[in-house]
């Protein structure tokens, strides 16, 4: 079973979890965390997943480990796009899909969530967490034009732009400034934008 950030996963049980905190309460009681928890970016080794659980409140966040073994089901952010949006919203997502109709896209965050698994994990304000996935760049005008339109949305709109083998940054950083900050497996590097355009 093939696992990567952003996914979501089901567990067959929340007690074959490891972390150097104690398991909170709600980590075990809470709808949103109930066997359910999102794989966190990290170089892990041996089948284990690096996940993250998230509570009803934005404070209820909890990091662990898990095994493969223990994964029974896996829904890809790309998957979660084809869910149903919280009807607050419905216009900002059908939006979004219409923009990216010819785009490798994904979405997390709380909407995500939302999409993916049925329960209700937002509220009429949460921004809406977006990942593009790209191989290389051979010029950024796209993304350029691409970031504005996405600032025309309903909702804050926030974007990841996940590079094959490299790691991620953030479209308003990649479009505005000549370094961003390339978040990888094994930590974030300050990089020069120019690094990840390929001529």
């Amino acid at each position: 079973m093939e696992v990567n950030v952003h996914d979501i996963v089901y567990l067959e049980s929340n007690l074959e979890i490891n972390s150097n905190e104690t398991i909170p309460n709600w980590v075990l009681n809470e709808g949103t965390a109930n066997t359910i928890a999102v794989v966190r970016r990290m170089k892990t080794m041996n089948h284990i997943v690096p996940i993250g659980f998230r509570g009803a409140n934005r404070s209820e966040r909890f990091a662990a480990f898990t095994t493969k073994d223990n994964i029974r089901k896996v829904i890809t952010a790309e998957e979660a796009t084809h869910g149903v949006p919280p009807t607050s919203h419905e216009e900002t997502i059908e939006y979004l899909r219409d923009l990216f109709k010819d785009i490798r896209w994904g979405i997390g965050g709380s909407i995500g969530f939302t999409m993916a698994t049925g329960i209700q994990a937002c509220t009429e304000y949460s921004d809406v967490d977006i990942i593009l996935y790209k191989e290389r760049f051979t010029a950024l005008q796209p993304l350029q034009l691409l970031h504005e339109k996405i600032q025309m949305s309903a909702h804050p709109i926030d974007v990841q732009v996940e590079i094959t083998n490299l790691g991620a940054c953030m479209l308003n950083e990649l479009v505005t400034s000549p370094t961003v900050l390339l978040r990888t497996n094994t930590g974030v590097l300050l990089m020069d934008r120019d690094r990840l355009v390929s001529n």
